[in-house]
C-alpha cells in the first residue's frame, strides 16, 4: 500500500498480493565464486480504490479484482512483474518492479427531464512501483531435511513511483452544442526505505519469503510502506 505525496488531494491506493503463480525462478550454478543470480517473473491481484474531487464534484473510484482480471481478458490493461537479483557470499543487490495500465472508454445516453445527453470519454491510467535495495544476510540456520537454509537479513534502498492519468472526454446534448475537454496528470516520486526480509524452505523446491518494509520519513512522501510475501517454486 502506499501514501502518495502530502502535495497531492487524491490519495490512490494500490494492493498486491503475491501469488504461487509457477515462479520461473532460476539461479547460477555454484561455481566457488560465491556469486549467485535469480530471475523470478510473478502475478499478483490487485484492486484499486480512491476519491478525486473538483470544485463541488466528488468521484470515487472502485475497481476490485475481477474487474481489473474483465480489463485484461477484453484487452483493455496490460501488467507485469519482476524480481532481479545479485548475490554474493551474503550480500545482495536487488530489484522489484511492477506496473501495468488500463484504458477505460464510455459512450452513453444519458436521459434527463428536458432532452437526452450523450457523453464520451477516454481514461488512461498508468502505475509502476519499483524497488531497488543492497541486502545484508544476518543469520543463516541449517534445516534438517532440506537443501536451503531459513534466512534472515535486512536491506536499505529507494522505491520509485509513477502514476499517470489521461483524461479526455465532452458532453453533448442531443441535437445541440458540445462541449470536451482533456486533462493530464503525471506524478513522479522516489522514497528511501530500509527493511526486514526472511525466507523459509517448505520442501526441497518450495520456499516461502517475506518481506517488509517502511521509508518515505519526508523525502517525497510522509510515510511509505510495504509487505510482500510470496512462494517461490524453484527449477
Amino acid at each position: 500500500t502506499m501514501r502518495a505525496p502530502r502535495r497531492r488531494s487524491a490519495v490512490i491506493a494500490s494492493l498486491a498480493i503475491g501469488l504461487v503463480a509457477g515462479w520461473l525462478t532460476t539461479a547460477a550454478a555454484d561455481d566457488g565464486s560465491g556469486w549467485r543470480f535469480e530471475f523470478e517473473p510473478y502475478a499478483w491481484v490487485s484492486a484499486v480504490y480512491g476519491t478525486a474531487k473538483v470544485n463541488d464534484y466528488t468521484a470515487h473510484l472502485d475497481v476490485g479484482p475481477g474487474d481489473l482480471f474483465q480489463a485484461v481478458f477484453d484487452g483493455d490493461a496490460l501488467a507485469a512483474a519482476g524480481y532481479l537479483s545479485a548475490t554474493y557470499d551474503r550480500w545482495t543487490l536487488f530489484t522489484d518492479v511492477y506496473g501495468g495500465g488500463g484504458r477505460v472508454d464510455v459512450d452513453e445516453d444519458i436521459p434527463t427531464d428536458f432532452c437526452n445527453v450523450r457523453v464520451t470519454a477516454k481514461d488512461t491510467m498508468r502505475l509502476v512501483i519499483a524497488d531497488f535495495a543492497l541486502g545484508y544476510e544476518v543469520a543463516r540456520w541449517a534445516v534438517p531435511g532440506r537443501q536451503r537454509p531459513l534466512t534472515l537479513g535486512v536491506y536499505a534502498g529507494a522505491r520509485y513511483v509513477h502514476l499517470g492519468n489521461d483524461l479526455s472526454g465532452g458532453i453533448a446534448v442531443i441535437g445541440g452544442k458540445r462541449y470536451s475537454g482533456d486533462a493530464i496528470d503525471t506524478s513522479n516520486w522516489a522514497d528511501p526505505l530500509i527493511g526486514l526480509r526472511w525466507s523459509a524452505p517448505l520442501f526441497d523446491r518450495v520456499t516461502a519469503s517475506f518481506r517488509s518494509d517502511i521509508g518515505g520519513f519526508g523525502a517525497s512522501s510522509k510515510l511509505d510502506w510495504g509487505l510482500a510475501g510470496d512462494v517461490r517454486y524453484w527449477l
